[in-house]
């Protein structure tokens, strides 16, 4: 037998001097703990140092696991023990173990299987001539697919781009979901092919293909998990054309997630969930909504007030041949089902039985009277209970029941981990939703899907509106040019309809589009429709003598104050915050706000950011024309009944005086 040797553990803020193996003890739903032992260094032919290491799991010597690795050399250099190409972070991945040359001295190692078990840290001593090796194992802490919830990531793309830093393919797509702990992935490029998805999935492990759908500008990206064959022919040229693809899934057992809401966080055009302002305004809405921090968090909580049935999801959108990027489950959901299958999971996603994370340790089963999410239950008045089985490798933060937005009640689980049971009397009288969002000390969170009250008799809807504005001097498809546009979409609750929409510089029409006169839509539809170059034209939908949405576009030359306002059948009229044009700007820009409202409920966003110089901006419009921002700022305002939220972010605040309310009140 060979020589154990003394070595360092470090996991977590743990760090223990131990001898001959470290274990990381955690307290556990499975009774194991993590660690490792260190064999004497055998002679290596041919010089150098390698170090070796295997890792099953924890109480199963013959069940190899798949690993997330980072292996940090004496040199402080990243070392590669897969031979495809390190991550930013040196992170590779391997199936069971690796080898990895190293030059002598002290080589960390970090290894994780997921959430559901205990990450290891160890160091080892590399020796000039010989090969260390090492066996670890990882303790599974929590199963969550014994308790019938699978984890996924519906955005995933083996290679987004056409030049590659990573070595990919399904197989290694495939294998880091394993090692991320997930129970599925949808890749969203090209469907892979069948032979590689079919040997790519187990029985524990499903490979899915459902192509990301970029709808159009002003309209956002969608995910479309569940469907076996991609979409085709769907009608999308038109306005709202997130309808059509919903009808297209559902008719062939799919879903839909408007995914990555909020990105590009500085305006509305591009990728970001532009259309779900006004499909929450008129009630249809997608499936899902991709929850990935606090300011999506706000949006779909918005999105939910309006009177809305949307599940939370999430995703990465992971690009795996690049250097910077996630990795599968770096954002995840977890959905309720039956068995690990498509069709089931997609049925699961439908119906509100989720919950979202940022990809940690935290597992929350929430329940009303043993009703689960996605439950609707009568406002009566009924004496209720909120139930939470709550599952956390690390000691917990913060535990809340959040109503329609805000925080109802805190419970009393600071620095609790393990299990936690948690419940909460309570009655409602009123329709209304609740989820509930935990978080532990590490700021791993999870946050789950609602569950619904409705009384027997459903009170008259609040008026609701959305105004979208957007000054910038992109195309359809966010290529560049010289000249700038004002985009504007507005939409107003369906039982309403806009009568007029009036583009304002410094307090003054510029452009008055009247409902009597009909649509101007020339080549292609106004904002959102297909490619090419924006020209003036506008359209009331559905019909100029009923529309309660209408968008148009509009070219802007000169500078100052510019704002929305809107006039409804119903009497209402509506506007937006200002926002500041500079014609002498030597940059391209984009500068936008959003509004979304109706009764207690208010989310207000603002948007700006600079590109490269207009003077560099000529024909033929190749290269370096696509937008990505070198700089830019985002702000974002909530209101739910009392409780208000303040989201901020980008390089600097300053941009916030190109903003004003209508009363032309700077904006704090």
């Amino acid at each position: 037998m060979d020589k154990l040797l003394p070595l360092t553990i470090l996991s977590g803020l743990l760090a223990l001097a131990v001898m001959p193996c470290g274990r990381a003890a955690a307290q556990l739903d499975e009774p194991l703990t993590s660690g490792f032992e260190a064999h004497a260094p055998a002679p290596l032919a041919g010089g150098g140092a390698v170090v070796e290491v295997r890792v099953h799991r924890a109480g199963a010597p013959d069940e190899p696991l798949p690993l997330r690795v980072i292996v940090t050399a004496s040199d402080g250099e990243p070392a590669d023990g897969a031979g495809r190409g390190l991550y930013a972070d040196g992170r590779f991945f391997a199936d069971g173990g690796f080898t990895v040359a190293v030059p002598p001295g002290t080589t960390k190692i970090e290894l994780r299987s997921g959430p559901n078990y205990v990450p290891l840290t160890f160091e080892v001593e590399a020796v000039a001539g010989h090969t260390v090796r090492a066996n670890a194992w990882l303790a599974r802490w929590f199963a969550p697919e014994e308790h019938g919830w699978y984890s996924g990531d519906n955005h995933v793309h083996t290679q987004h781009d056409a030049t590659a830093m990573i070595q990919t393919g399904t197989a290694f797509t495939a294998l880091q979901g394993r090692a991320q702990g997930l129970s599925y992935l949808t890749q969203a490029s090209a469907p892979a092919p069948a032979d590689e998805t079919a040997a790519a999935t187990t029985d524990t492990f499903l490979f899915l293909n459902a192509r990301e759908f970029g709808v159009g500008a002003y309209v956002g990206h969608l995910n479309t998990p569940g469907i076996t064959e991609p979409l085709r022919g769907v009608p999308v040229s038109g306005p709202l054309p997130v309808r059509e693809v919903v009808r297209a899934a559902h008719a062939v057992g799919g879903a839909v997630t408007y995914t990555h809401p909020l990105s590009p966080p500085q305006q509305l055009h591009w990728m970001g969930a532009t259309q779900a302002y006004s499909d929450a305004v008129l009630g249809a809405m997608a499936d899902a909504m991709d929850v990935d921090t606090r300011a999506t968090e706000q949006l779909w909580f918005a999105l939910l007030n309006l009177g809305n049935r949307l599940s939370a999801s999430g995703c990465t959108d992971a690009a795996l041949e690049r250097r910077q990027t996630y990795s599968p489950g770096d954002k995840r959901f977890y959905t309720q089902a039956p068995e690990l299958t498509a069709a089931a999971l997609t049925a699961g996603l439908r119906a509100g039985q989720t919950f979202a994370t940022n990809g940690g340790p935290v597992y929350p089963f929430f329940t009303i009277d043993d009703q689960p999410l996605g439950s609707e239950l009568p406002a009566d008045g009924t004496a209720r209970q909120a139930q939470l089985e709550l599952h956390s490798l690390y000691p917990l933060r913060s535990v809340q029941l959040i109503r329609r937005g805000q925080a109802v009640h805190t419970f009393d689980a600071a620095g609790q981990q393990g299990r936690v049971d948690l419940v909460f009397p309570f009655t409602e009288t009123e329709r209304a939703w609740y989820v509930v969002r935990a978080e532990d000390e590490r700021g791993n969170w999870a946050l789950t899907s609602p569950i619904y009250f409705e009384p027997a008799t459903p009170p008259a809807p609040a008026p609701a509106h959305t105004l979208l504005f957007e000054i910038s001097n992109a195309t359809r498809m966010v290529q560049l040019r010289q000249d700038f546009y004002a985009h504007i979409i507005a939409t107003v609750s369906p039982d309403d309809a806009l009568t007029a929409v009036e583009l304002l510089r410094d307090g003054q029409v510029v452009r008055r589009f009247a409902a009597t006169d009909g649509n101007e839509i020339g080549e292609r539809t106004p904002v959102t429709g297909g490619e090419g170059e924006y020209q003036p034209g506008w359209l009331w939908h559905p019909d100029p003598a009923a529309a309660p949405h209408f968008q148009a576009d509009w070219p802007v030359a000169e500078s100052g104050w510019y704002a929305v306002r809107a006039a409804t059948a119903s009497g209402r009229m509506l506007q937006s915050d200002e926002v500041q044009f500079d014609a002498a700007n030597p940059n391209s820009s984009t500068i936008s706000v959003a509004h979304l409202a109706s009764g207690d409920t208010s989310f207000t966003r603002w948007g700006y950011g600079e590109e490269m110089p207009l003077a560099e901006v000529l024909p033929p419009y190749e290269g370096d024309h696509w937008w990505y921002f070198g700089d830019f700022f985002w702000r974002q305002q909530v209101a739910f009944g009392p409780q208000t939220d303040d989201q901020r972010g980008g390089a600097s605040q300053d941009p916030i005086r190109l903003f004003r309310s209508a009363a032309a009140a700077p904006l704090p």
